[in-house]
C-alpha cells in the first residue's frame, strides 16, 4: 500500500458520504479520520501516533493487561499501541477501515504477525471479523467519535468479548457541563458524560466507569496538537461482559 492507493468506501452512515458534506468534514477525514492520500499517509505515519502517544499509558493502565490476555483494538490506526502492548499479552489484534493505516500497522507488527501472535485485518468495526467470545480485552482510541453506528460497534465489542472481559474505550473528550450530544462540523460525535456512559450500559456491559486522562502529556508536539485542535482531556468508558 502507498500513498496513491484508493481509500475504501466509507461505511452507510458516513459523514461524507450525504450530499450535505463540507470541505471542512472530506478533508479532515481524508487526512485525519479515514486516511487517504499523500497527506493521509503523512499525518497516519507521523502525526497522529505522536499526537495519540501521551494517552497510551492512561489506557493500558486502565486495560490492566495479563500474559494469558487476547487483545483487540477496534480502529487500531498504525497500529502503535498494539505493539507497544504486545509483549505484555498472548495475542493481539487490530482492525481499521484505512487501508493507509493497516498496511503501516502490518509493518510494525510485521515480526508478531510471522510468529502467529498478531493478526491486523482490514474491516467496518461495526461488522467485526471473529466469533463470539474471542477476546479478553477491547480497547478503541481516538475512533470512536468518527463510528457512523457507535451503537452497532459497541454490539460488536460486546460479542466478540468473553464472559469476564473487559472493554476501555476513548469515546471523545471532556465536555463542558450541560453540553448535548451532537456532531461537529466535520461529522464527528461529541457526547455528553452522562450519554456515553449509557451508550455502554445499554450495549450489555456491567461496572461502567468514566474517567479521564491527559490528551497532552510532556510532548511539545503533542501539546501543539491537543491546542490548535482544542482536544479536552480524554475521556476513557470501561466496562465489563457478565
Amino acid at each position: 500500500m502507498n500513498a496513491r492507493n484508493p481509500a475504501p468506501a466509507a461505511p452507510a452512515g458516513h459523514p461524507t458520504r450525504g450530499k450535505g458534506a463540507g470541505p471542512l468534514a472530506r478533508v479532515m477525514w481524508a487526512t485525519a479520520y479515514l486516511p487517504r492520500g499523500p497527506l493521509g499517509w503523512v499525518n497516519a505515519r507521523w502525526t497522529m501516533p505522536m499526537a495519540l502517544g501521551p494517552i497510551y499509558p492512561s489506557m493500558a493502565a486502565a486495560l490492566q493487561l495479563r500474559e494469558d490476555d487476547d487483545l483487540l483494538e477496534v480502529g487500531c490506526g498504525a497500529g502503535l499501541f498494539l505493539a507497544e502492548q504486545a509483549a505484555r499479552v498472548g495475542h493481539v489484534a487490530g482492525v481499521d477501515l484505512s487501508p493507509i493505516q493497516v498496511e503501516l500497522a502490518r509493518r510494525r507488527l510485521a515480526d508478531r504477525i510471522a510468529a502467529r501472535t498478531a493478526e491486523i485485518t482490514l474491516g467496518d468495526a461495526a461488522d467485526l471479523p471473529w466469533p463470539d467470545g474471542r477476546f479478553s480485552a477491547v480497547t478503541s482510541i481516538a475512533a470512536f467519535m468518527t463510528f457512523p453506528r457507535p451503537a452497532h460497534v459497541l454490539a460488536e465489542i460486546h460479542r466478540v468479548l468473553r464472559p469476564g472481559g473487559r472493554a476501555v474505550l476513548h469515546i471523545g473528550e471532556r465536555t463542558a457541563p450541560r453540553t448535548p450530544t451532537h456532531r461537529g462540523p466535520s461529522g464527528i460525535w461529541v457526547w455528553s458524560e452522562t450519554d456515553a456512559r449509557h451508550m455502554v450500559e445499554r450495549a450489555g456491559f456491567t461496572d461502567v466507569a468514566v474517567s479521564y486522562a491527559d490528551a497532552s502529556g510532556h510532548r511539545r508536539f503533542a501539546r501543539f496538537v491537543n491546542r490548535v485542535a482544542k482536544t479536552q482531556d480524554a475521556r476513557l468508558v470501561q466496562g465489563v461482559k457478565v
